[in-house]
């Protein structure tokens, strides 16, 4: 019963988290992508499928990673916490306020990831999980 009724709506939040944060951390070093030779969105994408994959073996629900508006989502609040971040460098009250209208266009974009559909599924009989890749 963990993984029904609104339960679902916690494990959408958890992916979207995990996700969202990925997302943007790994777009902050470019140098290291860089120096791997992969490119950040690509690797990203392809982690979001091999998590899906597994995620499906026990979650109710998983991300539609490959709807094009997941995607401009994703780049909209990668675009915002680098602002996010040039405002906190400068310093100032007028930096603070770019800041925080920053931070809640954020919130407005998480928030529209979140209420996007999201791919249902039938969860196995046996939890017993298994490789994805």
């Amino acid at each position: 019963h963990l993984l029904t009724g609104g339960n679902k709506l916690w494990v959408r939040f958890f992916l979207l988290a995990v996700y969202a944060t990925m997302y943007v951390r790994d777009h902050v070093r470019p140098e290291f992508h860089k120096a791997l030779d992969i490119d950040p969105t690509e690797y990203d994408f392809e982690v979001y499928r091999i998590t899906s994959e597994i995620s499906r073996q026990v979650f109710p629900v998983v991300l539609d990673t490959d709807n094009p508006k997941f995607r401009a989502g994703l780049e909209r609040v990668r675009i915002l916490a680098g602002k996010i971040a040039e405002a906190s460098e400068q310093g100032g009250l007028a930096a603070q306020l770019r800041m925080r209208a920053y931070q809640a266009q954020v919130g407005y974009a998480l928030l529209k990831l979140y209420l996007l559909p999201t791919i249902k599924n039938e969860i196995p009989r046996t939890s017993r999980l298994q490789p994805a890749y």
